[in-house]
């Protein structure tokens, strides 16, 4: 009895809190939606239910074209408070020429004319022609370079065409080239450019090893210090000096307005101290504007260039195996001429230029195998034969000393050597026995002309001396 009765009351116990359950969950339940909120209707960011369509006035097109308006404005108002740049649009036209300035400098490429410029920017045909024949009256449009600045000229009309003004271009640092529209025609003219000289004279140390690298270590520019060489190799050989070689150069520099160099640097005069003697020379230009290179005593360099000095050695040394007329050759065993003298060499050994000249025919040459012949002057000329490798081509100008090729065993020879000849109106003398000529000197009022001129450079040179062997600078000047 006692065990029902417990059973009973857990029944009511289960009961009683099942019925507890119940209704909490009633009460507390979220409320039910109905099926005709569909889920597109929530806002996905706020959660705000929008309102079924049909109580919207508004037509569908011109509410969207709102929001895309309301979403621009909302873009444009953050891209405002944190300082960005607004993008471009990107059907956007790019800006043209002359549409903000009426200058426009175009750069000559290659492949480009006058024409195929102002053309491209946009101009006439006319306008094109009628500038172009303008600036032809005072400049060769072929004289255009690659890297040309051509400053252009022009306006947009009310209509939007181009209307060219005029163009500039500066072929010369003495001088620019002005094209101007005037009425219906271009005129051009020639404006001289302000140029400022500056002269400086730069002294140092040239190492006969390496000459050029000497020249740029003490400030030398390249074309100054090759033109430099090429004129002291044709009265001395650079390379074969026993010691570093003392040197004094004296450059002209131009300069425009803005202190921007206009030119390349020219050489006024050249000093070496060379095996214990001054050499001096200056570049003298006349009133014809002729250039020329003379010596302290007026002796032209060109004609210089043809006395004993034409004779610097074509190898270092200078071992002759087989002398210059009749002879037994060595391989043919008959009694025949030599046109030269043989110099004993291994192959490989540099062969230099005897005197400044150029190069008439560099090519395999019959039994002198690989063979080099230079035209010095109207009357003489050297020759070069049995080389293992030529250094120069044909047509190629050289200075006396520079490398023209390296000694071999090429063609009838029968053993490394250099065949070496002299030729005199065409005709081989002996190397060995060259006639000397007498050089050339300035007389009269060229000379007169020079003597000015050399006083002017020697007020701003230094000088070369030598005291008890050793090299020394003062300020003395020579006359």
């Amino acid at each position: 009895m006692v065990v029902r009765r417990s059973n009973f009351v857990s029944i009511c116990l289960l009961a009683l809190a099942v019925a507890i359950a119940l209704t909490e969950y009633v009460m507390y339940s979220p409320s039910i939606i109905p099926e005709v909120l569909d889920e597109d209707l929530f806002t996905k960011d706020s959660g705000v239910i929008d309102a079924p369509e049909e109580q919207y006035s508004v037509p569908k097109d011109l509410a969207s074209s709102e929001s895309e308006r309301d979403d621009a404005d909302t873009t444009e108002k953050v891209d405002t408070q944190i300082g960005a740049t607004p993008i471009p649009h990107a059907d956007a036209a790019p800006e043209l020429p002359f549409s903000e300035s009426k200058e426009h400098t175009v750069v000559i490429k290659s492949g480009d004319t006058l024409g195929s410029v102002l053309s491209g920017l946009g101009f006439g045909k006319t306008e094109v022609y009628q500038a172009s024949s303008a600036l032809s009256k005072i400049f060769n449009l072929r004289n255009l370079k690659v890297g040309q600045e051509v400053i252009v000229k022009g306006e947009r009309g009310a209509d939007g065409d181009l209307i060219l003004l005029g163009l500039e271009i500066r072929p010369d640092y003495r001088f620019r080239i002005v094209v101007e529209k005037k009425g219906e025609s271009f005129t051009a003219r020639k404006v001289d450019v302000p140029v400022k000289s500056v002269i400086r004279n730069i002294s140092g140390t040239m190492d006969p090893a390496s000459i050029h690298y000497s020249l740029k270590q003490c400030g030398v520019q390249g074309k100054v210090a090759s033109e430099a060489v090429r004129v002291l190799n044709q009265v001395v050989n650079l390379r074969d000096a026993k010691r570093p070689i003392d040197f004094e150069f004296l450059c002209e520099y131009f300069y425009d307005n803005d202190g921007h160099m206009v030119s390349t640097p020219g050489l006024l005069y050249v000093s070496v101290l060379h095996n214990g003697r001054i050499v001096r020379l200056y570049k003298f230009k006349d009133k014809d504007n002729t250039c020329e290179y003379v010596d302290s005593n007026g002796m032209i360099l060109s004609t210089i260039a043809r006395t004993g000095s034409m004779l610097a050695r074509p190898l270092s040394s200078m071992k002759v195996t087989s002398g210059f007329g009749l002879r037994i050759h060595p391989i043919s065993g008959r009694l025949k001429g030599h046109t030269g003298i043989d110099l004993s060499a291994r192959v490989g050994t540099p062969i230099r230029a005897a005197a400044s000249g150029v190069i008439v025919r560099a090519s395999n040459y019959f039994g002198y195998g690989k063979y080099v012949k230079i035209k010095h002057t109207e009357t003489v000329s050297t020759a070069y034969g049995h080389m293992s490798r030529i250094a120069v081509r044909s047509g190629q100008q050289v200075y006396q000393g520079q490398i023209i090729g390296y000694t071999g065993d090429t063609g009838y020879s029968n053993g490394p050597h250099l065949h070496y000849e002299v030729l005199r109106n065409g005709r081989p003398v002996n190397p060995l026995a060259f006639v000397k000529y007498e050089p050339h000197k300035l007389s009269g009022s060229k000379l007169t002309r020079f003597n000015r001129f050399k006083s002017n450079v020697n007020l701003q040179i230094v000088g070369l001396t030598q005291s008890s062997g050793k090299v020394v600078s003062r300020s003395k000047k020579y006359s």
